[in-house]
C-alpha cells in the first residue's frame, strides 16, 4: 500500500475482528440495486476502518474521474462532490489508479495531492483502494475521516476488508454492465446501433396511445433500391459500410423527436412524431428522399447508387395498433419502388389524415379565457412562496376546469393557450407590483410536447422582457408524462430555460411513467408531489412513508418539495412532521379570481396551524421518524446511541396516541427496551438486534396504518 505523510505500515499485528460479517455479505449478493449496494458494502468498510463515510469516485472517460455514490459523507462535502468531474492526474485517487494499490493519506490537508476545495470541506485523512483488476479499472473507493486522522493507521486485516468491498464493487459494476448490455443488444442492431423491430413495435404502441387527436403521429418504410448488387458484387463487408453510412444519414435527416429503427436486412423505418397535415408530413419525406438518395463511396473509392424508396401512413385511420401501420407502410413503399419515371417521388402515402385532422380548426380558444390564482405557501413562515396560475374556461354560463376542455384541443390552441396564460399571468404580476404586492412569484403550467417545440425558450424570454420581471419571478411547471422529459429538444429547452434564470418544476409527481430516479438528470429546482399520494394520508398511512422518500429525494437533489392535496389541517400536521415546508391545497387556501386575491393574502398573513384532531396519524409520522433516525446511528455510529435521548415529551406523546392501538403500544415499548440495550452494548455486534428493532417498529406501524382504516 502506498502511504502518504505515514510512516510504512505493518502487515503483522492484524486485528482479528475487522472481517466483513457472512450477513453483510449475503446481503450484498442480494441485492441488485448498485446504489443500495454500495451503501451496504461502504457501510461495512467504513465500519471497520472507524471512517467517517465513503465515496465511490468512478472513471468518466479515459482521463478524468467523477464521484457516483456517497455514504455517510457531511452534506456541504456530498454537495461538492454531487456530479464533481476531475482529471486523473489529480488527487489521491487518481494516483492510487496510476500505481495500482491502495493509498492512505494520514495528513490531507497537508498533502501535495489534496485538493483544496476537500479542505475547506474538512477531509482530513483519506484511503483510497482501486476498484477493478489491472486491465479493467473502474474506479477507487474513498474511505473519509473528517476533522480527525485515523489512529493507528488501517492495518492488513482492515485493508483486506476494504480490498474485499472494492472486489464486490467491482463484480457488481460488471454485472450492472452485462445487464445494460444485454438489454441493448435486445433492443437494438448491432450494426447500426438502431432500435430494432421488437423495440420499435412496443414504442411505436406507446405512441399511438399518446398521441394528440390533434395532430396524428405518421410511420415511414424505407427500402434501399440496388443493395443485392452491392453485396453480390462488392461482398458483405462492403454491404455493411453502406447499410451504417444509410444509417447515420438517416439520424441526419429526421426531427429529435422522430424514431428511428432497422427492421432487418435493408429496410428502416421512421416513426414521425406530432405530423400537423398533409403539408408538413409531404416535406419531412422530401427532407428523407434528399438526405438518402446521394451516391455511397466504398473503400476504394468507387462510388454506387442505393436511392431510398419510403412509404409512408398515417396512425388513427384505419390502422389501429403498429403491426397493421407498419403494413401499411410497407405497401406505400412498394407503390414508391413502381413508380415509372425518374422525376416522380420517391415516396408514396398509404392513407389520409384521420378525418378530425383533415380540415384544420380555428387556433382560437372556445368560449372565454379566466385565470385563477392559488398560493403555494410556507407553514413554517407563515407566508406565500407564489402563486399558480389555473386556467378556467368559461362556456355557456359554466367554469370548466383544465380537465373538461384540455383534450378538445389541438397542438396549435395548447400553443395560444400556453402563450395565453404565460403572458396574463405575468401582466397580473406587474400589475400586483405596482399595487404594493411586491416579492410574489407566478407559476404556469406547461405540457411536456410544448418543450419539443424549438421556440419555447424565446417566447418566455419575450414575454417576460415584455413585462419587465425577472425571469426568477417566473416557475414553469412540467407535468410528468411518459418519457418525453428525457428526449433532446425537450433537455435543450430546459437547459435553456434554466440558464435564463426561471425556475423549473416537475408537476404531478407519481402520476406519470418516469423513474424517480431520472429526475436527477433534469435541470430543475422543485417537486411537486401529487395530491393523490397525500389528500387522504391520514387514513392511507402507509403513503407517509412514500411522501418521506420523496422528501428525502428531493433533499438528495437539492431541489424544492412542495405537496399537493393539503385539504386539512390534519394533513398540513403531517406534512409538517415530515420537514414538509410547502404545501398546497384547500387546507390554505382555494384558487381565487385576481381581484379577490389581496384579501386572501392579507387573510394568509395572519395564517396560524389549526388543531390537527386525531392524533393516530401524526404519531405514525413521529415514529417513523424516530425510527428511521435511531437506524440510521445505529447503522453508521452505534457508539453515538448513548448520547440519544428522545425527549420526554415525544415518548409521552407517542403514549397517549398509541393507547387506541394497545398491541402497537406494546411492541414500542419493547423497541425502547431494545434500544436501552443496545446503547448499553453498543461495542458488540448489533446486526440481530438492529433487525428485531426494525422488524418491532414496522410491525407497530402496521398495526396502526389498520386502525386508522377502521
Amino acid at each position: 500500500m502506498r502511504q502518504l505523510d505515514v510512516h510504512p505500515l505493518s502487515s503483522d499485528g492484524a486485528d482479528p475482528r475487522a472481517q466483513v460479517g457472512i450477513e453483510v455479505i449475503r446481503r450484498l449478493a442480494a441485492q441488485r440495486d448498485l446504489e443500495r449496494f454500495f451503501e451496504l458494502a461502504a457501510a461495512e468498510a467504513a465500519r471497520v476502518l472507524h471512517a467517517d463515510g465513503a465515496a465511490m469516485i468512478e472513471l468518466d472517460g479515459p482521463a478524468h474521474l467523477r464521484y457516483r455514490f456517497f455514504q455517510g459523507l457531511p452534506e456541504d462535502y456530498r454537495r461538492l462532490a454531487a456530479g464533481y468531474r476531475f482529471e486523473i492526474g489529480q488527487g489521491t485517487a487518481g494516483l492510487a489508479l496510476r500505481c495500482g494499490e491502495p493509498v492512505f493519506t494520514a495528513d490531507y490537508p497537508n498533502s501535495e495531492h489534496a485538493m483544496p476545495e476537500f479542505v475547506r470541506c474538512g477531509l482530513a485523512a483519506n484511503l483510497t483502494v482501486p476498484v477493478g483488476p489491472s486491465d479493467d479499472r473502474r474506479g477507487v473507493i474513498a474511505l473519509a475521516w473528517f476533522d480527525r486522522s485515523p489512529e493507528p493507521a488501517p492495518d492488513a486485516a482492515q485493508l483486506a476488508v476494504v480490498a474485499m468491498v472494492a472486489d464486490l464493487l467491482y463484480w457488481a459494476l460488471h454485472r450492472q454492465h452485462l445487464e445494460l448490455s444485454l438489454q441493448q443488444q435486445a433492443r437494438h442492431d448491432a450494426l447500426t446501433g438502431l432500435p430494432n423491430r421488437r423495440y420499435l413495435l412496443g414504442h411505436l404502441e406507446t405512441m399511438l396511445r399518446q398521441q394528440s387527436p390533434g395532430a396524428p403521429l405518421a410511420v415511414a418504410w424505407l427500402d434501399l433500391d440496388g443493395f443485392k448488387p452491392v453485396n453480390d458484387l462488392h461482398g458483405h463487408e462492403q454491404g455493411d459500410a453502406v447499410l451504417g453510412m444509410f444509417a447515420e444519414r438517416l439520424r441526419g435527416a429526421v426531427r429529435e423527436t422522430d424514431f428511428v429503427a432497422r427492421l432487418g436486412g435493408d429496410e428502416f423505418a421512421v416513426v414521425f412524431a406530432e405530423v400537423h397535415g398533409e403539408h408538413e408530413l409531404h416535406a419531412l419525406l422530401d427532407r428523407l428522399s434528399a438526405g438518402l438518395n446521394r451516391p455511397y463511396r466504398l473503400r476504394g473509392g468507387m462510388a454506387v447508387e442505393c436511392p431510398a424508396s419510403i412509404g409512408a401512413a398515417w396512425a388513427g385511420g384505419a390502422s389501429s395498433d403498429a403491426e397493421s401501420l407498419l403494413r401499411d407502410a410497407d405497401r406505400a413503399m412498394y407503390l414508391a419502388k413502381g413508380r415509372y419515371r425518374p422525376e416522380q417521388s420517391a415516396w408514396r402515402v398509404f392513407s389520409q389524415p384521420p378525418a378530425e385532422f383533415g380540415a384544420p380548426a380555428e387556433a382560437e380558444l372556445p368560449g372565454d379565457l379566466e385565470l385563477h390564482y392559488q398560493p403555494v405557501f410556507d407553514v413554517e413562515r407563515g407566508q406565500v412562496v407564489r402563486l399558480e396560475s389555473l386556467a378556467r374556461l368559461r362556456r355557456d354560463g359554466q367554469l370548466l376546469a383544465p380537465a373538461q376542455f384540455l383534450a378538445q384541443l389541438d397542438s396549435r390552441q395548447h400553443r395560444r393557450l400556453l402563450d395565453g396564460v404565460l403572458d396574463a399571468s405575468l401582466h397580473q404580476l406587474a400589475q400586483w407590483e405596482l399595487q404594493g404586492l411586491a416579492g410574489l412569484g407566478v407559476s404556469v403550467n406547461v405540457e411536456p410536447r410544448s418543450l419539443g417545440e424549438p421556440d419555447l425558450a424565446r417566447r418566455v424570454a419575450a414575454s417576460l422582457q415584455r413585462h419587465g420581471l425577472h425571469p426568477s419571478r417566473l416557475t414553469l411547471e412540467i407535468l410528468e408524462r411518459g418519457e418525453l422529459l428525457s428526449r433532446d429538444a425537450a433537455l435543450r429547452q430546459l437547459t435553456l430555460l434554466r440558464a435564463m434564470g426561471v425556475r423549473l418544476a416537475i408537476d404531478d409527481l407519481g402520476t406519470g411513467h418516469s423513474s424517480l430516479l431520472r429526475l436527477r438528470g433534469l435541470p430543475i429546482d422543485e417537486i411537486k408531489l401529487d395530491q393523490a399520494f397525500v389528500r387522504e394520508i391520514a387514513r392511507n398511512l402507509q403513503d407517509i412513508a412514500f411522501v418521506r422518500s420523496v422528501h428525502e429525494l428531493a433533499h438528495g437533489l437539492h431541489v424544492q418539495l412542495v405537496a399537493e392535496g393539503a385539504e386539512n389541517a390534519q394533513v398540513i400536521e403531517i406534512l409538517r412532521a415530515l420537514g414538509i415546508r410547502q404545501v398546497q391545497g384547500w387546507g390554505i387556501a382555494r384558487a381565487v379570481p385576481a381581484a379577490k386575491l389581496p384579501q386572501l393574502l392579507a387573510r394568509l398573513r395572519h395564517w396560524r396551524p389549526a388543531a390537527a384532531g386525531p392524533a393516530l396519524a401524526l404519531a405514525y409520522t413521529r415514529h417513523l421518524n424516530l425510527d428511521s433516525h435511531i437506524l440510521g446511528l445505529l447503522q453508521n455510529a452505534p457508539s453515538h446511541l448513548r448520547f440519544f435521548r428522545p425527549g420526554e415529551s415525544m415518548h409521552a406523546e407517542l403514549d397517549s396516541a398509541l393507547r387506541e392501538v394497545p398491541a402497537a403500544r406494546e411492541l414500542v415499548r419493547e423497541q425502547r427496551v431494545l434500544l436501552a440495550d443496545m446503547a448499553r452494548h453498543h461495542e458488540l455486534d448489533l446486526r440481530l438486534p438492529m433487525r428485531r428493532y426494525r422488524q418491532l417498529g414496522e410491525r407497530a406501524r402496521e398495526l396502526l396504518a389498520l386502525a386508522a382504516r377502521m
